[in-house]
């Protein structure tokens, strides 16, 4: 027996199910228009960089970079040729005004020293010696002196009583005793002064001699002083307190006259070089404020000098430190450097974005109010700092701008931050 089959008609869903598809890709459509209004592109806000708009003092700076050098270096030298014995020393210690340094080894030096000692014990002996000698035949001639005056005396005694005698007269002595009396006293009183003319000439003598005796020894100790000087100089001293820079001898070098030893730098007299491009060297002048950044601190400063020469697009400006130096200032620190060449009292800035050069019209995203969306917007930029750049119009106070390389979105007028 046939079974008549039962024919059902087909679900409408299933008859139109490709509408399905064409809803929810309008609605879609509908919603993002709805919602994103004009945005065809979404970047996450972790992505991008944001600034916001400022107002007030904007500070017009130079940056550069350099190191912090010694305004006075001090060059030391030997004065005196040897062999390196020892090395006291190392790059970077501080050492004080007559601190060693190294120490020299020369054997002439030291054996002439000795030999200048010898020759200067010798000399004073023999001076000795004839002035004792001189001085022995001066004592013998003062006797002379003394045996002449007292051979005048008597024999003027006998002229004076032979005198009273012939005035009484009697007789009692002839007339040539008496004259032989009278010849008597003078030959004795012109001896006398002979002898005491020989005692002058022999002190004087002795002085003279006495004078020699003592250059000649100054001669010599002076000779011995030097010797000992080149003794001592073997020893290569600080000439200044400071650090020090650098050492040119290695122990067992020979050393010759006046080759150099190390450069000691004073550590407490420092300033900054700092290297500048010769695009911005423009901006820069005598006397303007200086920040200069150690890293762990900041050091006030002037500008004390501009270099007139260009080294590979860089220009030296040395600024004079004048605040307190901090514990880690040291020669030849790296550091960075800020030269305030401007100071505007009120105006627009905000941090540089990428690729907005100063002076220029440029496209750049600000966001709006809810900062879900940035919109494109003309902006012109004045003279720009460092780290920021003036802003002339299209932006005001408190507007936020993304300042991130947004290159790429260029062709997007508005997009959405999620």
């Amino acid at each position: 027996m046939d079974i008549q089959r039962v024919v059902k008609p087909k679900a409408w869903w299933r008859k139109y199910w490709y509408l399905f598809p064409i809803i929810l890709i309008v609605g879609s459509a509908i919603f993002t228009r709805l919602f994103l209004g004009n945005t065809s592109y979404v970047v996450a806000k972790d992505k991008v960089q944001l600034a916001k708009v400022e107002q007030g003092q904007f500070r017009i700076e130079v940056r550069g970079v350099g190191l912090l050098k010694p305004q006075d270096t001090y060059w030391v030298s030997a004065q005196v040729a040897g062999s390196v014995e020892q090395v006291f020393i190392k790059p970077g210690n501080f050492v004080s005004r007559g601190q060693p340094l190294i120490k020299l080894s020369n054997p002439q030096i030291s054996r002439d020293m000795e030999q200048a000692s010898w020759e200067l014990q010798a000399t004073k002996a023999e001076s000795k010696a004839a002035l004792m000698v001189m001085e022995s035949q001066l004592v013998e001639l003062e006797n002379s002196v003394d045996e002449a005056e007292f051979n005048y005396q008597s024999t003027k005694l006998k002229l004076d009583a032979e005198k009273e005698l012939m005035n009484q007269g009697g007789g009692s002595i002839s007339k040539i005793d008496f004259k032989r009396t009278q010849l008597s006293v003078t030959q004795q009183h012109q001896r006398w002064q002979a002898q005491q003319r020989r005692v002058q000439k022999m002190r004087d003598n002795i002085e003279a001699s006495r004078k020699a005796q003592l250059a000649r020894i100054e001669v010599v100790e002076n000779r011995f002083q030097r010797a000992t000087e080149l003794v001592e100089q073997l020893t290569v001293t600080a000439t200044h307190s400071g650090m020090v820079q650098q050492v040119s001898l290695e122990l067992g070098q020979q050393a010759s006259l006046g080759a150099s030893v190390a450069t000691i730098a004073d550590h407490k007299s420092l300033i900054a070089e700092l290297q500048i491009q010769e695009l911005q060297i423009r901006d820069i002048e005598l006397g303007q404020a200086v920040v200069i950044d150690t890293r762990s601190s900041e050091i006030t400063g002037k500008v004390i000098r501009i270099s007139p020469a260009v080294n590979e697009g860089m220009v030296q400006v040395d600024v004079e430190l004048l605040s307190q130096l901090p514990s880690e200032a040291r020669p030849d620190l790296n550091i960075e450097g800020r030269i305030v060449v401007n100071n505007i009292s009120d105006t627009l800035y905000v941090k540089r974005p990428a690729f907005a050069p100063k002076n220029s019209r440029v496209s750049l995203f600000k966001l709006t109010d809810d900062r879900l969306f940035a919109i494109q917007s003309q902006v012109e930029t004045g003279i720009t700092s460092v780290s920021q750049i003036q802003i002339m119009s299209g932006l005001k106070a408190g507007d936020t701008i993304i300042i991130s390389d947004v290159e790429k979105l260029r062709q997007h007028q508005q997009i959405m931050l999620n």
